[in-house]
């Protein structure tokens, strides 16, 4: 879920005095004030008006309550409070026992206020609501003509949702103070045994969490005893759905969980303009224990609020960062680390082995991580996937990914060239194969770099291609090579492969074949040449993501000397070589 950030100016300079007073009850070297300003990140994904509206502000001191406000716009412009420790409890959105949309964050911070000083209070409020989503089995569809899920704290029809197969929404629940868990009941209609329910509960469930529940059939014995496994799978992305109520009117802001990259960072300021203005507004940076800061100047990102991107970092790496206005430094510095990298194994093609009895794209003991179709091929005494040591870019091989004619008889298939990070499962009588594509991984590039050139032959074999193609393939047309990059978090249980490889591709149900438009598709890039490319050429192939909130579980990369290949379209006389992968990792992120 994405993190929302909705920043709240608490700006609190408080001194000797009465509890709550007015500033002509102080002198002047006792006087201190307490403000509220709010300054929201454009690109939140809730309202923020309706957030500022909503939110309940309480003040406490160590004797109980002194102080609520009702929405942001019933906050005095200044409040006077004495010396001593305090407590800020914030609650914002709207209670509800249960909803489809309706969700409540809340969060409390302590703090300590020092006679003639200024203290400032950042209080992160988290969502506040235990949530949940409801998946029913491909049993359940199949057994069942109708059926449906009631979850809740309680099972009363204003207590509860209703999941049934029209509705995959999460649902966000407010549980009485004293319960701790989550009530579910299965009810439907039977296709042979009629009516049929079921119930039961999640025990301890917690807030901020979200808990799915999959509904399995199982047949029992032979009389049919209907029993229902339930799957609980707790998820802390949702924890970061969270609303920070930031210190400071003036000063750099914190940052979001997904504005830091590896190797770049988005970082946000707020600046009181009637004070400040709004030119030589910058935003300065260094890694922390060093002393060379590098400021960036920073653009209007909203009301009193500014951006910038700060570039050439380092991985995994501590950096401070701090407001600098006109020269002048403004407010206390803040501390982001960045994003970790992860690199592509045996990227230079150095490593192969024939264990098998055809090359395999890996060192003989190391762990496979790059496939290839030579099992398939091998059946009929053919290499379509091989090491290159007469043309390469980096080190002394490369890869060399020919397409091939099958001719058996009455069989005459073309065979592409391919390489992929997955594995060949295996062919599917003598019409195609199957493969599990995708392989672990959890960082977040902006491209891939990788060498290439290309022998374009003819369309010789044409048995298809997907609708949505827009390059012709007939016979005697050029053929193209195709490779790509995908980014997701694929499950593998939807898309058939295994947990490590979860994708798995059937040539012969154009139906699994990879599609980037998937919602699983974090991030997606290609190239297509449809001509001979004859010298070694460097690609970078640009990653555009849809969705920079979710992080990836697995990758995709795979190189063919035929686009079509899949659907037995292409050409034997097409070969494709690949050399020098390398993930990029720079500020450049294209979004959609």
């Amino acid at each position: 879920m994405k993190k929302i950030r909705t920043y709240i100016a608490l700006g609190l300079a408080l001194a000797f005095g009465a509890t709550s007073c007015t500033k002509n009850d102080l002198n002047s070297e006792e006087q201190g004030g307490f403000s509220l300003k709010v300054l929201f990140d454009p690109a939140t994904r809730a309202t923020p008006e309706e957030l500022a509206q909503d939110c309940t502000i309480n003040i406490y001191n160590t004797e109980g309550l002194i102080r609520t406000y009702e929405g942001i716009d019933a906050m005095p412009e200044k409040l006077w409070l004495v010396t001593g420790d305090y407590r800020c409890d914030i609650l914002a959105g709207t209670p509800c026992a249960a909803s489809f949309t309706e969700k409540t964050y809340k969060g409390s911070q302590p703090f300590t206020i020092t006679a003639g000083t200024t203290t400032t209070v950042q209080v992160e409020c988290r969502i506040n609501n235990v949530m949940a989503s409801v998946a029913f089995d491909q049993t359940i569809l199949d057994q069942f003509s109708t059926y449906e899920a009631k979850v809740g704290g309680t099972l009363e029809d204003d207590q509860c949702l209703t999941f049934d197969a029209s509705n995959d929404a999460i649902g966000y629940f407010t549980l009485a103070e004293d319960a701790t868990a989550l009530l579910w009941l299965f009810s439907g209609t039977h296709v042979k045994y009629g009516p049929f329910s079921k119930s039961g509960s999640i025990q301890d469930v917690e807030k901020g969490k979200k808990y799915s529940l999959t509904f399995t059939y199982t047949k029992g014995n032979p009389e049919g005893d209907l029993t229902f496994d339930i799957e609980v799978i707790k998820t802390t992305e949702e924890v970061e759905d969270n609303i920070i109520f930031e210190a400071d009117p003036t000063g750099v802001a914190a940052v979001g969980k997904w504005d830091i990259w590896a190797k770049h960072a988005t970082l946000y300021a707020n600046v009181a303009e009637s004070e400040f203005g709004s030119e030589g507004i910058a935003i300065q940076v260094r890694a922390a224990g060093t002393e060379t800061w590098t400021a960036f100047p920073a653009t209007k990102a909203g009301d009193n609020l500014f951006s910038t991107v700060a570039t050439n970092l380092n991985p995994e790496t501590t950096y401070e960062y701090q407001l600098v206005v006109n020269g002048e430094i403004i407010g206390s510095a803040k501390t982001f680390k960045t994003d970790y990298i992860s690199l592509i194994p045996n990227a230079g093609m150095e490593n192969w082995n024939n264990n098998e009895g055809w090359p395999m794209p890996y060192a003989s003991g190391d762990a496979a991580w790059w496939g290839n179709g030579n099992k398939a091929a091998d059946m009929a005494g053919l290499i379509i996937s091989e090491s290159d040591g007469s043309t390469y870019t980096e080190g002394s091989k490369s890869a060399k990914l020919s397409g091939k004619q099958i001719k058996i008889l009455t069989i005459d298939k073309v065979a592409p060239g391919n390489l992929f990070s997955g594995y060949f499962v295996g062919t599917v009588g003598t019409s195609g194969g199957k493969v599990n594509v995708g392989r672990p991984f959890t960082a977040r590039p902006s491209a891939m770099k990788v060498d290439y050139k290309y022998t374009c032959g003819t369309i010789t074999h044409n048995e298809g291609g997907p609708a949505n193609d827009n390059g012709s393939h007939n016979i005697g047309d050029p053929d193209r090579c195709h490779i790509y990059i995908a980014l997701g978090d694929w499950d593998y249980k939807t898309y058939g492969g295994t947990a490590e490889c979860p994708v798995q591709l059937n040539t012969t149900d154009p139906s699994t074949l990879f599609d980037p438009n998937t919602d699983a598709v974090i991030a997606y890039g290609e190239l297509v040449r449809g001509e001979d490319v004859n010298d070694w050429t460097e690609a970078v192939i640009r990653l555009k993501y849809k969705d920079t909130h979710r992080r990836p579980t697995h990758i995709i990369i795979s190189c063919t000397s035929s686009k079509l290949g899949d659907y037995l379209t292409g050409s034997y006389n097409s070969t494709l070589w690949v050399d020098n992968f390398e993930l990029i990792y720079d500020e450049q992120v294209v979004t959609q």
